[in-house]
């Protein structure tokens, strides 16, 4: 079973604007996944890799539970602006305060 051709752009939700498609694998899987093929772009994806694991440290998740992997999920979905927000993540600031 082959998988469907990625298109070369996407608009992307976090930049507003028509930008080269991700080309690499995601570690999200299912629906949440699907979006982020479909609305994110490489570049923002890039970014979202060194901030995830900001957020992991922050709030030192622990991925093996189900409830943080939610929340991480939750984080990716405010930086891709899938919420509607600025993309910022938990406010800018986590318990630590260094997510700003």
């Amino acid at each position: 079973m082959s998988e469907e051709p990625r298109p070369a752009t996407v608009f992307c939700s976090r930049y507003q604007q028509e930008l080269p498609a991700i080309t690499t694998r995601i570690t999200f899987a299912g629906e949440f996944g699907q979006r982020i093929l479909a609305h994110v772009s490489q570049q923002a994806w890039s970014e979202w890799l060194d901030m995830q694991i900001k957020v992991i440290n922050e709030y030192r998740l622990h991925l093996g539970e189900p409830a943080h992997r939610q929340f991480l999920q939750d984080a990716a979905a405010q930086f891709f602006r899938f919420d509607g927000g600025d993309g910022s993540v938990g406010g800018g600031a986590g318990p630590e305060g260094g997510l700003a």
